[in-house]
């Protein structure tokens, strides 16, 4: 499977600086990946979901996080599917040993889906932070 990705050269930049410029971006190693999962094969396609990922990066710096809230969600909601799917098998399990194994998964994805659902909360309500400066008061007693 051959997939090409459209990219603009910079001036003074070569050809395989470019492809190494863009081939290492987050956005392009993501897309890679997505390919092989989910068998993507139209090089038009491919360049599209960089520049979306790339749009969606750039949203993040500027401080829009909705697509991350939306992201963390979708995760939670897995991970909680995955307790509940592998927490179903260990309580139907015959073998103590395998009942062990699911029961260790199980705790590892509920102890996730609690970390992405506070990352979520952090996100939404940040931290508040105090400075506070102490007054040395000693001297003047």
């Amino acid at each position: 499977m051959e997939l090409k990705l459209r990219a603009d050269m910079r001036p003074a930049e070569s050809r395989r600086q470019t492809i190494t410029r863009i081939a290492t971006t987050p956005e392009c190693l993501n897309v890679s990946m997505q390919t092989i999962c989910q068998s993507i094969e139209h090089s038009q396609v491919v360049t599209e979901m960089v520049g979306g990922l790339s749009r969606q990066s750039a949203a993040i710096r500027s401080g829009e996080m909705s697509r991350a809230e939306c992201m963390l969600l979708a995760q939670a909601h897995t991970l909680d599917d995955l307790f509940a799917m592998l927490a179903i098998q260990a309580l139907t399990s015959n073998k103590l040993d395998v009942m062990e194994r699911y029961m260790r998964l199980v705790l590892k994805s509920q102890s996730q889906a609690r970390a992405t659902l506070r990352t979520l909360a952090e996100i939404k309500v940040p931290r508040q932070m105090a400075f506070v400066l102490q007054a040395n008061i000693g001297n003047q007693v």
